[in-house]
């Protein structure tokens, strides 16, 4: 797990208008919280905070050092709010850690490879894409990669089927379904322009021929009537 140092500035001025303000100044609002203090309200500018968290599922230690001060203290991004339309940080929480206590943290779970019932026209459904463990931060893994090469359509994963580093525990419920192979969706074709006036024509013959079928009928039967009475 890769280490960040990342500067920040103790907010004086709260609100939402503040964090509206902030926001459109390319900074983020933000909280820290650790030693069992109070939070204390702060500001990150955004790209650096992006920079910062790229890659390894966000899973990084950030080094975090106050404006004005010399002591840095190891934390980890524990939560943060999104904008709904574009995905933008609106407030970010920054808890501190101890490397030497174990914490908790997602991780991603990368599927590799090609499944034998994918290659048959099955379709690779998964449905678990993080899963919680526990460990010391300096062991909290990028992912936790499980290849799929053998699974058939059919076949599925659970968490219980994952495997992580030897100083990783998962948390999550080990029955938990991870991903599966589905068969393949048959879509009903919908019928050509021709093929529709095929049938309609075919429909149209069809009813022609039982109209004359019906006047044959109504013949033959006005004429057995009209005998009957020279009969005997």
């Amino acid at each position: 797990m890769k280490t960040i140092d990342l500067q920040v500035k103790e907010r004086r001025r709260k609100g939402s208008a503040e964090a509206r303000r902030l926001r459109r100044a390319g900074v983020i609002p933000g909280v820290f919280y650790g030693g069992g203090k109070e939070g204390i309200p702060l500001s990150v500018e955004a790209a650096v905070l992006k920079k910062a968290v790229a890659g390894e599922g966000g899973n990084v230690i950030l080094n975090l050092s106050f404006e004005g001060k010399d002591k840095t203290y190891p934390a980890i991004l524990k939560d943060h709010q999104s904008d709904p339309l574009d995905r933008g940080l609106l407030h970010v929480d920054f808890m501190e850690i101890r490397m030497d206590e174990p914490i908790e943290a997602s991780v991603h779970i990368e599927l590799t490879g090609t499944a034998a019932g994918v290659s048959e026209g099955g379709v690779m459904d998964q449905t678990l894409r993080e899963v919680r463990v526990r460990c010391l931060p300096a062991d909290i893994p990028p992912g936790i990669i499980f290849a799929v090469d053998e699974m058939e359509i059919g076949d599925s994963i659970k968490v219980s089927d994952l495997v992580p580093p030897a100083e990783v525990e998962i948390i999550d419920e080990l029955e938990i379904a991870v991903a599966s192979v589905i068969p393949p969706t048959i879509l009903k074709e919908e019928p050509t322009e021709a093929e529709l006036e095929e049938g309609l024509e075919e429909g149209e013959e069809a009813e022609a021929a039982e109209g004359e079928e019906g006047a044959e009928a109504e013949e033959g039967k006005a004429g057995s009537e009209a005998a009957e009475p020279g009969q005997g």
